[in-house]
């Protein structure tokens, strides 16, 4: 009995992250879709979104923090 519920409580458990999974994919495609173009430049359109959000590094940063350690 205790075999047959602790499969059915990993089924589950896979069903909900692959529900789960799913739905954050969607989430991304609505954001690529709806966003404006340049988000996150000195060229998008929307003030707001010039900047990215706090805690975001840009790719261009992190290079450059990698070539001034290197030099250390």
């Amino acid at each position: 009995m205790r075999i047959r519920g602790s499969k059915q409580s990993k089924v589950n458990r896979i069903d909900r992250s692959k529900a789960l999974a799913a739905q954050a994919d969607e989430a991304v495609k609505e954001r690529i879709r709806t966003a404006p173009a340049y988000m996150y430049t000195s060229l998008c359109p929307v003030p707001e979104l010039r900047r990215p959000p706090k805690g975001v590094i840009r790719y261009h940063e992190t290079l450059l923090h990698r070539q001034r350690a290197s030099r250390v």
